[in-house]
């Protein structure tokens, strides 16, 4: 009986200092000399036993083919459409011409005037007139056709990296680039003459009309204001811009060199760069206060001759207040 109680006590002794260290979560060290320290893990790939009658365990790998590919990389995009912003810009400046030509005025001209310069006017126009000096650079055939030498010489990667790095310097070993920068500088010139002959035409109508019968026909600004929001949504029909559409027209002193870097740019198939170099926020805030200020200035008038004077004011002087600044 004694010997059965010692054998008890013994187990106890063992047992309890063992199941104390499982119930903690710890596991005892292994000593290295014992069969469990030379004791391989299982193979990761090796399949487990499932005993019979047992649904297999849920896999936790998923297999290859179940893991997603990353998502692509995006493709960085120009800031906006050089030519359909030109093309916008270009319209606006041929409508003002169209204007300043017209031997009578009637309501129905000053109407469809104040329409149509609202489907052409728009926050992109400051960056439709950087893009048409751009464009008018690079149709510069001498000018592109140099540049095109320079890629065949260099190679494209070699081009591009001297005009990141030092494209004053490079632009002025290429021939005709001082020619592309002169014929830039006077279609703007050009563009803006333009504009500003329209506001003073139209300014000086304003006045000279004012006692004629037409101009004094009152008409409802609330009607008026909402044919202008209405016109100024709906797209307008504007043909692409082609090189033989640009002009040649050419002044004493160049643009600012970063059209013609961005000229280069755009002959090289880079738009992304070349947007990115003369995009200007504060020429679309300044389209924008243009747009405001027409609207405004229509809203409180009543009479045809008023709405010369929003045309004359504001859709053509201030916008091209907006266009040289953008272009300085």
């Amino acid at each position: 009986m004694k010997r059965i109680i010692g054998v008890s006590a013994l187990a106890i002794s063992v047992c309890v200092p063992v199941w104390a260290v499982q119930a903690s979560g710890f596991e005892p060290p292994v000593d290295a000399t014992t069969p469990q320290a030379v004791m391989s893990e299982p193979s990761s790939t090796a399949p487990i036993p499932v005993p019979a009658g047992e649904a297999a365990p849920p896999q936790t790998t998923p297999p290859p083919e179940a893991i997603a590919a990353p998502p692509p990389v995006p493709v960085e995009v120009p800031a906006f459409d050089m030519a359909a912003t030109a093309a916008r810009f270009n319209a606006l400046v041929g409508e003002a011409d169209r204007l300043t030509t017209l031997r009578t005025l009637t309501p129905e001209a000053v109407q469809g005037a104040l329409m149509s310069t609202a489907r052409l006017s728009s926050s992109g126009i400051s960056e439709g007139a950087a893009s048409y000096a751009v464009l008018s650079a690079s149709a510069h055939a001498p000018f592109a056709s140099s540049l095109q030498t320079a890629v065949n010489l260099l190679g494209r990667d070699a081009v591009l990296d001297r005009l990141k790095n030092d494209p004053e310097a490079f632009l002025g070993l290429v021939a005709s680039s001082n020619e592309a920068a002169t014929i830039a500088s006077g279609v703007m010139a050009d563009s803006l003459a333009k504009m500003d002959k329209a506001t003073q035409v139209l300014g000086d109508a304003a006045y000279s009309v004012q006692k004629e019968a037409w101009a004094q026909r009152e008409m409802d600004p609330q009607l008026v204001l909402a044919a202008h929001r209405t016109a100024s949504t709906s797209p307008a029909d504007i043909s692409p811009l082609a090189a033989s559409d640009m002009r040649n027209t050419r002044a004493e002193l160049p643009l600012d060199k970063r059209f013609l870097v961005a000229a280069a740019y755009h002959i090289l198939g880079d738009d992304v760069t070349s947007t990115k170099l003369i995009a200007k926020p504060a020429g679309k805030m300044c389209m924008n206060r243009v747009q405001l200020n027409v609207r405004q200035c229509l809203a409180a008038s009543r009479y045809p001759y008023e709405h010369l004077f929003c045309l004359a004011r504001h859709s053509f002087q201030e916008s091209s207040g907006c266009v040289r600044d953008t272009i300085k």
